[in-house]
């Protein structure tokens, strides 16, 4: 099987390695579960996964959209497709589309565009990097195998930041001048009766 190696500036880590045309981990696993979001950064993307024949088309469709449970029975679907394919012409897409993911990963795994190491409460590793996602600020999340100085990347997919809540603001009632008397005036409401 074939890796790509994507250097890497961030600190403590010497490079990220992706796997190829494996449906469980690596480039061909994000593009079968994430392409809807990478065509959104990588418009070629979308024109490549056209060329699927049906039957894969429908396979990796039902597999970006499965459940985590799902999941992984949809990605053997997936993969027993491809083994069955003879023409070897949807492979060939797929190398394609696992290659423009790479160009992408290249372009945007750099120190400037490094946010941070965090865990999931499941305790996998993740590194996000800040970029743009049509125009918008977005997070690309990439899922890693804990390996210190060359992290093996599992999956990656984007995240939009929450919007910060507002604060709703309650003006306080005015001031009340008291009257001579020492007692405040209430000014009363009439009532529409409809």
């Amino acid at each position: 099987m074939q890796r790509r190696i994507f250097s890497t500036t961030v600190l403590g880590c010497q490079h990220f390695v992706a796997d190829y045309d494996s449906v469980h981990q690596g480039l061909l696993h994000i593009i079968v579960r994430h392409y809807l979001q990478f065509q959104k950064v990588i418009p070629t993307l979308a024109a490549v996964m056209r060329r699927l024949p049906r039957d894969l088309t429908e396979a990796v469709r039902a597999a970006t959209f499965a459940s985590s449970e799902d999941a992984k029975d949809r990605l053997y679907d997936v993969a027993d497709i491809l083994e069955a394919d003879k023409t070897f012409a949807s492979m060939e897409a797929l190398i394609e589309a696992q290659n423009l993911l790479a160009a992408y990963f290249d372009s945007k795994m750099t120190s400037t565009c490094y946010q941070k190491k965090t865990s999931t409460k499941g305790g996998k590793l993740q590194h996000i990097f800040e970029v743009k996602m049509g125009g918008a600020d977005a997070e690309l999340i990439l899922g890693v195998s804990k390996d210190v100085t060359a992290p093996r990347i599992i999956t990656a997919y984007f995240k939009k930041p929450r919007k910060p809540t507002p604060i709703v603001v309650i003006p306080s009632p005015s001031a009340v001048k008291p009257t001579v008397s020492g007692w405040a005036t209430v000014t009363r409401r009439k009532r529409c009766v409809y």
